[in-house]
């Protein structure tokens, strides 16, 4: 059972942890307090802006890695923080023996390269739905079409979806591309691209059987 959602595999949201433990005490104010104990920006906890599916413009939030957000609840001195506590850890037990898989991992750094190019659309004034048309576009020139759940490629294929989707990004920025179509067409050639390189070496990406979802990845991500 998920208590807290953990973003990326490895990192909470402040003022979901915050809503967890029942603290009264404004965010700002617990945030500051909790600084206080010795924690580092860039180390033990970082900003991003990030959206929520409000289709508003993204807010500044503050997220913890686990390793703090454990140390936080023990602050707490309360049966939340110690049930929360409890799940961290066994959170990071199930990632320790995912890291050893390369499929997982791969999937992993596709979701942090899929994360950021998303927030890149959003700092352009785009909303999640427009990244949402983009990123399937891509897709379906990958997979000749079809659209596939991520969850369910193969460690080839992820690897290449995430070549495909950081060159989208660096395209992005470099060319400041701001309007959907023109990202929606970089995305689609570059996937096209990838794929083109994948069909030289024999690799028909909608040919390769479909993997089993990853039960595990569904626990921590849903």
């Amino acid at each position: 059972m998920e208590l807290i959602k953990i973003y990326q595999g490895n990192v909470i949201d402040s003022e979901e942890l915050r809503t967890f433990l029942g603290i009264k005490t404004r965010a700002n104010d617990w945030l500051k307090r909790i600084f206080d104990y010795g924690f580092y920006e860039g180390k033990d906890y970082f900003y991003s802006d990030v959206s929520k599916s409000t289709g508003g413009r993204p807010k500044q939030e503050c997220f913890f890695t686990i390793n703090m957000a454990k140390e936080v609840c023990m602050l707490a001195r309360t049966s939340r923080g110690q049930e929360a506590r409890r799940y961290f850890i066994k959170c990071e037990e199930q990632l320790k023996q995912l890291a050893a898989d390369k499929r997982f991992s791969a999937f992993m750094k596709l979701e942090s390269s899929k994360e950021k190019f998303k927030n890149t659309l959003l700092e352009r004034g785009l909303s999640e739905q427009n990244y949402i048309e983009i990123d399937t576009a891509g897709k379906k020139v990958f997979m000749n079409g079809k659209v596939v759940d991520d969850e369910l490629l193969q460690t080839v294929l992820l690897t290449a979806r995430d070549l495909a989707t950081q060159i989208t990004n660096f395209h992005t920025h470099s060319n400041d591309l701001r309007d959907t179509e023109s990202i929606k067409t970089s995305n689609e050639e570059n996937h096209f691209e990838v794929r083109g390189a994948l069909l030289n070496k024999g690799i028909v990406p909608e040919d390769l059987p479909q993997q089993k979802d990853i039960n595990d990845i569904k626990k921590l991500e849903e």
